[in-house]
């Protein structure tokens, strides 16, 4: 006769089934506590560091990172008091003296040195209908300095004013955001935001200009200009203005109509100092 009662084998398989249902209840309760995270624990649970932007690196304010020009502007003027400036552009050979000379049209210092003997190359000189007390107060709303750009193939490794030329390689102005015009009494820096083709018809030298007229110049270096800057330029700024000859347009040929000209605005000192330019290509600048 067959038993009908159940193996003790039995009972202790039918409990470790309860056991496992146990088990996998409460997991599957614990599971759901943590369903109930946050969302700023869960954002800070699942987000990926690589994907998140970096911050800015901070340099400190602009005054941190000035080059020192007072005591050579000061040695030259002792030599010749027609020096108002030092104007230094990083990375060129664009490092020297800025004379002004305000009682003919841009003629003077054309073919002379700093000590007014002639020289081919002449100087970096600042337009005659500019204004200097040696402070950034006292310059003109536009500051306009000239120099030669003596290579007629518009090498930007030549000397003199050629080497702005060197803002026409995208990378250079990347890396280059500030030029450094200083005058007597203050250490300055400027924010490049444009830099252009042109002919002379442009008033782009023109040191003092109404608001319209200011505003119409700045909307048309932005037009014209090689890169797109991410600065603003407004009727509260004063700018600086270098300008230079080219050849582009007529190769070989000197005197011409057409000039290249890199723009910039006066920094207030306390901005953060900027290791780069946020710049694009501009894909249509508008022709001289």
């Amino acid at each position: 006769m067959k038993q009908t009662g159940v193996k003790p084998a039995d009972k202790l398989l039918s409990l470790l089934l309860v056991l496992v249902l146990l088990a996998g209840f409460v997991a599957c309760s614990h599971q759901g506590e943590e369903a109930e995270i946050s969302p700023s624990e869960s954002s800070y649970v699942f987000s990926n560091p690589l994907s998140e932007p970096s911050l800015p690196e901070n340099l400190g304010p602009v005054s941190e990172h000035l080059p020192s020009h007072r005591d050579k502007i000061a040695e030259f003027k002792a030599i010749n008091s027609d020096v108002v400036g030092w104007l230094e552009i990083p990375d060129t050979t664009i490092n020297d003296v800025v004379v002004w000379y305000p009682n003919d049209y841009n003629e003077y210092y054309l073919r002379k040195d700093v000590y007014k003997r002639y020289n081919q190359a002449g100087s970096y000189y600042a337009d005659f209908r500019n204004k200097f007390d040696g402070t950034a107060a006292g310059l003109s709303r536009n500051t306009v300095i000239y120099g030669h750009s003596l290579d007629m193939n518009d090498n930007p490794d030549a000397p003199y004013f050629s080497q702005l030329k060197k803002f026409l390689d995208q990378d250079f102005a990347e890396q280059h955001p500030y030029i450094y015009f200083s005058v007597e009494g203050e250490e300055l820096v400027w924010e490049v935001f444009a830099v252009f083709y042109s002919t002379i018809a442009l008033p782009y030298n023109v040191p003092d200009q109404s608001n319209e007229e200011f505003t119409a110049l700045i909307s048309e270096a932005n037009k014209r200009s090689e890169y797109i800057y991410d600065v603003d330029v407004t009727t509260g700024d004063k700018i600086l203005t270098l300008s230079t000859c080219v050849y582009k347009f007529t190769p070989g040929v000197y005197p011409n109509d057409y000039r290249y000209v890199v723009m910039a605005k006066l920094v207030d000192p306390s901005e953060p100092f900027k290791k780069t330019a946020s710049l694009e290509k501009n894909p249509n600048p508008k022709e001289p």
